[in-house]
């Protein structure tokens, strides 16, 4: 799963699948994807770079520098905090991912029969199938983007507590330095590497604060509506149409 992409906004754009326009196999709108942690802040579309400074300069450079540079998405992804966000940030991906795929084919079984119903009940009978169908899996799909919305929430939250305890070791980084400010590196066309402290602060960020592991707890889904829901649904349309829509489909 790629863990450095822009953060996903999902949102289900297409409706709830309607089975009595459905065709035989037709599979239900595509749940969310899985969350990724974003990018600090998006890059600036800026030719910046760092140059070397020369071996005379480079202690001075170092030492008494008004202003220093540092990479915000390194520093938190690369920071004990951050691996471990990432790390588990993708654990909680996977689950959602699979449980997503497991409704999807659930829900498109569950479809594809009662499609193929269509031609044997009333149409009273059929329509009132369909619309519990309807809205059982557009509950489906509800539950399924808040969970994913909760991690992004999740990872976020993470983030910003990251950079709340991260703000005082900074801080004295650039007393130390005898510095003015610290800027983002990607927002400076050209610096001196001498005057870069990310890598600094990764190193004393992980002995200060460590990875953060319960800072910020992991969200608590409520009930999920998932297996047995869909189960239920699938009882009531077979006690209207004999044994044509499975207790259960893997």
């Amino acid at each position: 799963m790629p863990m450095r992409q822009a953060l996903l906004c999902l949102m289900l754009a297409a409706g709830p699948a309607t089975a009595q326009q459905a065709d035989p196999g037709a599979a239900p709108a595509d749940l969310p994807a899985a969350p990724v942690i974003p990018p600090i802040a998006p890059a600036p579309n800026l030719p910046t770079g760092t140059i070397a400074a020369p071996e005379t300069a480079a202690g001075s450079a170092a030492d008494r520098a008004p202003v220093l540079t540092l990479d915000l998405d390194l520093l938190y992804l690369s920071s004990a905090w951050g691996v471990r966000a990432q790390a588990r940030l993708e654990a909680e991906g996977d689950i959602v991912a699979a449980e997503n795929e497991r409704l999807t084919r659930l829900l498109s079984a569950e479809e594809t029969q009662l499609t193929e119903q269509r031609a044997t009940l009333p149409a009273a009978d059929f329509r009132r199938l369909a619309e519990s169908f309807d809205l059982r899996a557009t509950g489906i799909r509800r539950e399924r983007a808040q969970a994913v919305q909760d991690l992004n929430g999740w990872a976020e939250a993470d983030r910003a507590a990251f950079f709340r305890a991260a703000l005082p070791v900074m801080g004295q980084v650039m007393s130390d330095r005898g510095a003015v400010a610290v800027l983002d590196r990607r927002t400076v066309f050209v610096s001196l590497d001498a005057i870069d402290v990310t890598q600094q602060l990764i190193t004393t960020l992980d002995q200060r604060i460590g990875d953060g592991a319960g800072v910020v707890p992991l969200p608590s889904p409520d009930a999920p509506l998932t297996e047995a829901t869909v189960d239920a649904g699938q009882a009531e349309g077979s006690g209207q149409a004999g044994d044509a829509v499975p207790d259960q489909v893997e």
